[in-house]
């Protein structure tokens, strides 16, 4: 550990990039928090129903976290061979894509909305609450994917508190906006669950105006409207396809991985849905550094490859994975500490917080395998090029593990709630052993098209 924070140069690096990450999340942290406790207020239904209906739009946001990630691997080695030109291809290529994918997300939400929240839970009360929710929630899948794009994609470039800016804007408007909706505040209707949803689209129309400024006043790439008829050469679109499928199929494995664990949880019981939303606000708060070190891992990994030094990849790698091990260890620790506190911030029944009691154990075991794989992963495998290859692993564990587990664990054994949550993320577990297998053991950097 000693020679990891002796290397100034990597810490630097490393923190130019995953600090930002963590305030971001921070700030998120913070927002998400304060809305869940407002809707909170309108009891377990509500609560529910706004839980259940998140899996949606994330199911969504993961297909763009696939397509970012892989473009930004791409733009990451691009930018450390000094070809900016190619970055700002890659950018233009992204915003087209998510053009069409969002008008298939924002149709299928605001017209079926009852249809797909009836997916995740038998619940009719939560079916109906959902079904308004996710309506008006919709148009968030209009806006809110552009800006993930341009603030990944500018991270390549150094670009780094771009996100943290945008973030902290939207998130206050939307606290704003939820405290004026959903209560009616100010004179404004009070609309319950559907204030929370009114609220949500206000500050993802407001983030998106700050990037797309952003990104067109720049000066880094220099990019303006015109640039999005940019087309990209044969080499670099075989690159994109080889990390972007495989990538797209990743997160979305992950996601379906989670949807599934809903649509399980979600005829275990109210009290169970509404526990486990607690919970995850309490680990989401512990695991606040992992997003930002593991993508600052595949910016750093890129850059290194891209700029022809294999050894000092290799050595970053090694230094990242005892970072993993220790910040999940300390997250493990601070979800002990946190979750009374938390938890006694919501009004929802006794039986959901003594659900919630439960489960905070689990999460500590949970969270520190999390950090590893996340790191390793998403991280250091994928800045190197191995997008392919842990998609693979990605898609054995979620349909030949995780989900055959956990159904048989909570539905048919009827099983403690510890033991529910543990079977649905014993991937995390498969992927940290596969992980560090491949770092140490095989020759694991790509070099991309980037010359």
């Amino acid at each position: 550990m000693k020679k990891i924070f002796g290397d100034k140069e990597f810490i630097w690096k490393l923190a130019a990039i995953a600090l930002p990450l963590a305030l971001q999340s921070v700030v998120n942290l913070m927002v998400n928090l304060i809305d869940t406790i407002m809707v909170g207020k309108l009891g377990d239904i509500a609560l529910s129903s706004v839980n259940i209906c998140s899996q949606f739009p994330y199911l969504y946001m993961t297909v763009f976290m696939g397509i970012a990630n892989a473009a930004l691997v791409i733009c990451s080695q691009a930018w450390g061979n000094n070809r900016p030109d190619k970055v700002k291809t890659m950018m233009a290529a992204c915003l087209k894509l998510a053009a069409l994918i969002n008008a298939v997300f924002f149709l299928l939400a605001f017209l079926f909305p009852s249809g797909i929240t009836a997916i995740y839970t038998d619940n009719a009360g939560i079916i109906e609450t959902g079904g308004v929710y996710l309506k008006i929630l919709s148009f968030t899948l209009l806006f809110q994917s552009f800006s993930q794009i341009i603030v990944t994609l500018l991270r390549s470039v150094g670009v780094t508190r771009l996100g943290f800016v945008t973030s902290l804007f939207s998130c206050i408007a939307n606290v704003f906006f939820n405290w004026m909706f959903i209560f009616g505040n100010l004179g404004a209707p009070a609309m319950g669950v559907s204030g929370a949803a009114v609220g949500t689209v206000i500050a993802r129309i407001l983030e998106f105006v700050m990037a797309a400024g952003y990104l067109l006043i720049d000066g880094r790439l220099s990019f303006r409207l015109p640039d999005l008829f940019l087309k990209m050469e044969k080499d670099m679109h075989s690159d994109f396809i080889k990390l972007g499928t495989p990538g797209v199929i990743s997160e979305v494995t992950g996601n379906l991985n989670v949807s599934a664990a809903a649509m399980i949880t979600g005829r275990v019981s109210e009290y169970y849905i509404a526990a486990n939303t607690i919970v995850h606000n309490i680990w989401t708060i512990s695991s606040l550094f992992m997003f930002g070190i593991a993508m600052g891992s595949s910016v750093i990994i890129g850059h290194e490859i891209g700029a022809g030094r294999r050894e000092r990849a290799q050595e970053y790698a090694d230094h990242l994975i005892y970072l993993a091990g220790l910040i999940g260890l300390l997250a493990a620790v601070l979800i002990q500490i946190i979750a009374p506190l938390i938890t006694s911030f919501f009004d929802v029944s006794a039986q959901a917080k003594e659900t919630a009691f439960i489960l905070k154990n689990a999460a500590s075991i949970c969270v520190f395998f999390l950090s590893m794989q996340f790191t390793i992963c998403k991280g250091i495998l994928r800045g190197g090029g191995q997008a392919a290859a842990f998609t693979k692993v990605d898609l054995i564990t979620c349909w030949l593990v995780n989900i055959p587990v956990g159904f048989v664990t909570a539905l048919v054994l009827h099983a403690n709630p510890f033991w529910i949550y543990l079977s649905l993320r014993i991937d995390y577990l498969i992927k940290t052993i596969w992980g560090l297998w491949k770092v140490k053991k095989t020759d694991w950097i790509i070099r991309l098209n980037v010359e």
